[in-house]
């Protein structure tokens, strides 16, 4: 047989192939129908069974790059996933025979197989190259997540932008921040001064977990590199992950946002580690993890007139602030142990043996257990009047300066149980129920406390939680859960939530309909209740506050479009007013928010919008902005096909005239000021971004348009964001 109809016969089988693959369902059979190649170690065609193709898709160990090959133990034969229309000549195919050398030992070649084998995910996972997700300290459930390397995923360097389209911050990489949408903010029940900086970090329960074939490495860095060192910015990301075995995997993680600011006195560190050990066995998983943040911030307090701001081009860093030496030092560290062992219970099954763990019948025994500590301390030198009315000339210890900290110590226990009963894709897939005992001490200084004892007022809280959750098929899935606290100081505090989700598949990805459901009853906080600094002190009795939400999201994949609708009544609402003095709502606020994201192409120009739309019943209780867009247009072209794309065009944030929180810097909270409101104006930056095989690259040209068609450009009140300046980041993925 000639080569040309060597490779004619081949086009045809593989077409045939590749559909059939296609209809199985396999993860790499979702992005395109691929054209499959198979040669003999001479070069030389060899015909193939269907059987033994589909064995090797599953087999496959490696991402897709241009072209990706396997070699496999027995037939010694090299099996190609060739993307694009052009078929490997000699150089691809050599590029790809080095790849596989260098995976080798971590693929199904000679070594023995690194093969997952678990009941956690579907087997047609059990080969992926890298797995992700986060779990449930509750029940150990896995929740996987979309690896996403991309250069539309990394253009946004910081996280504020990732989890919304924009955010109430201080104008510092790494500073406190407020998402806008107000169904996006993150809560920390027990230490809510870590929540303005929970953008940048991780909990447990959003630590992201990884199993990997070879070990993997990512080097991310973003910053002002071309600009002076009085405004510079610096974010560097450094992750590096691997499996020890099929099952056990060791991550590590240290990432650092922070920078000098516009203004004077607003250096931010914001330091982050992460390290994390999982195991997903047959029968036994765990997660295991110490997580650790530490926060520097010189605090300025914003500038004092606004009008040298807006009306003024001198160069910032003169600006007058409000505070000349304060700063913010916040400390947190977690360790968490989650565990649990599958217990088949087919007791009455004749052939008990052909079931796989996680199989029919199954209960999930499972133990919990988290130690962390959180601490706060706050300085100042307060050298002027100006200085001291900046704070109300409200001075309790010392008229001079302050030396306030506040800290918080948390053990938590948990022992609960899983029963599957019928199996994992039956519409009553799992039950679940559990007991905790959480203890939790509580440091802020009191005038009766003796100054050469750290007195900790301690708290012990016992608790029940259980759930049930169940699907059909892949067309509709369920779940409802609750918490109610029995004893201790958060005692009748109930949280209950649930979840639906329909889906259809007139697409390959579908169409997704989710609703959730949610209420929660909360006791304040001991430091809302009672609180000595020396420029706030309150004694305060606020009841329990309540807040019910619905939330609706329509997921079009297809079609990029999600859009969301949430509404939410909220009784008893605490909050920090105009004075920063912490206070409680009398009447009941309500929140509607509606969210639509939508990318559209035309021809090479893309256009990507996130637009949100809120109303708020008491803005003086709770300020949201009515509308904000996040805007992304840019052409889109390959540079060397196959190797880099690039994109050109502008990023816009536009929110419409609000009245910003302002931040008070010894509290460390966000409160709701009612005078200065800013005006509309977009916030513009020109970029390339490119994808140059795995890296990704971008380069920004900040506030482009600034002083049109005003200056205000303040991310939250009295706090401004960049000038004019030049940004660059890169990631870049090894494996």
């Amino acid at each position: 047989m000639s080569r040309l109809s060597r490779i004619k016969f081949f086009v045809a089988v593989a077409a045939c192939l590749a559909f059939s693959v296609l209809g199985n369902g396999d993860a790499y059979a979702r992005k395109s129908v691929y054209r499959l190649i198979l040669q003999d170690t001479t070069g030389k065609f060899s015909g193939i069974s269907q059987e033994w193709l589909d064995d090797s898709l599953y087999m496959s160990l490696l991402e897709l790059d241009d072209y990706t090959l396997f070699l496999m133990d027995s037939l010694e034969r090299e099996y190609y996933l060739v993307l694009g229309s052009d078929l490997p000549d000699a150089k691809d195919i050599r590029k790809a025979q080095r790849a596989n050398r260098k995976y080798s030992r971590d693929s199904a070649f000679k070594n023995t197989p690194r093969i997952l084998d678990t009941y956690l995910i579907p087997d047609s996972l059990y080969y992926r190259r890298l797995l992700l997700w986060t779990h449930s300290q509750n029940t150990n459930k896995i929740n996987l997540l979309k690896y996403d390397t991309t250069y539309n995923y990394n253009f946004n360097d910081l996280q504020i932008y990732r989890k919304d389209l924009n955010a109430v911050h201080l104008g510092v990489a790494g500073s406190p921040s407020m998402s806008f949408n107000y169904f996006k903010r993150e809560n920390l029940k027990v230490a809510p001064f870590f929540e303005p900086y929970l953008a940048y970090s991780y909990t447990p329960e959003t630590a992201v977990m990884y199993n990997v074939k070879t070990p993997y490495t990512e080097l991310v860095y973003s910053g002002t590199t071309f600009s002076v060192r009085t405004k510079e910015e610096q974010n560097v990301r450094i992750l590096t992950t691997m499996n020890i075995t099929p099952a056990l995997n060791v991550k590590l993680l240290y990432q650092k946002y922070g920078g000098a600011g516009m203004l004077t006195n607003e250096n931010t560190a914001n330091k982050n580690w992460d390290v994390g050990v999982d195991y997903l066995g047959k029968r036994y998983e765990v997660h295991f993890g110490f997580l650790g943040q530490t926060i520097v911030r010189e605090e300025n307090g914003g500038v004092k007139d606004i009008k040298m701001v807006r009306d003024t081009i001198i160069d910032k860093k003169v600006v007058p602030i409000n505070l000349s030496s304060a700063s913010n030092k916040l400390k947190r560290r977690t360790i968490f142990l989650t565990q649990s062992l599958a217990v088949p219970m087919n007791f009455f099954r004749k052939n008990r043996d052909s079931l796989r763990v996680g199989e029919g019948t199954v209960a999930y025994v499972g133990h919990s257990l988290e130690f962390s500590t959180y601490s706060k301390h706050y300085v100042d030198e307060l050298t002027s009047a100006a200085e001291r009315q900046y704070y109300q000339d409200i001075n309790v210890i010392s008229n001079k300066g302050s030396s306030d900290s506040i800290s918080v110590r948390r053990f938590e226990n948990k022992l609960f149980i899983n029963l599957q009963p019928f199996s994992k894709d039956a519409i009553l897939s799992t039950i679940n129920a559990g007991i905790g005992y959480q203890l939790l001490g509580f440091y802020a200084f009191q005038p009766d406390y003796d100054v050469t004892v750290k007195n900790i007022d301690w708290k012990h809280n016992t608790y029940v939680y259980g759930g049930v959750e169940g699907k059909f098929r892949k067309y509709f899935s369920w779940d409802a859960n609750a918490q109610y606290y029995l004893s201790g100081y958060y005692a009748g505090d109930l949280r209950a939530a649930a979840n639906l989700q329909f889906s259809v598949f007139p697409f390959e990805d579908g169409i997704n309909l989710r609703a959730h459901a949610e209420t929660n009853t909360v006791t304040p906080h001991p430091f809302e209740q009672k609180l000595y600094y020396n420029h706030h002190q309150w004694d305060n009795e606020f009841r329990k506050s309540n807040e019910t939400r619905f939330e609706a999201t329509l997921d079009i994949p297809h079609w990029d479009l999600e859009a969301s609708v949430g509404y939410s009544i909220l009784t008893n609402r605490i909050y920090y007013d105009s004075l920063t003095f912490v206070r409680q709502a009398e009447a009941p606020v309500q929140v509607l928010s509606v969210y639509l994201q939508k990318n559209f192409k035309v021809w090479n120009f893309h256009f990507d919008n996130r637009i949100l739309f809120q109303t708020s019943s008491n803005q003086d209780v709770l300020p949201l902005p009515k509308l904000a867009a996040n805007l992304r247009y840019y052409i889109q072209f390959p540079v060397v096909k196959n190797v880099m794309t690039m994109q050109v065009g502008a990023n816009a944030l536009i929110t419409s005239p609000f009245k910003f929180p302002g931040y008070c810097p010894d509290l460390g909270v966000f409160y709701n000021q009612n005078k200065e409101e800013t005006h509309t104006n977009p916030y513009i930056d020109l970029f390339v971004n490119m994808q140059w095989k795995k890296a990704s690259i971008f380069v920004k040209y900040e506030n482009v348009a600034y002083g049109w068609p005003f200056k205000d450009y303040f991310s939250a009140n009295r706090y401004i964001m960049t000038d004019r300046l030049l940004k660059f980041g890169i990631f870049w993925p090894f494996y």
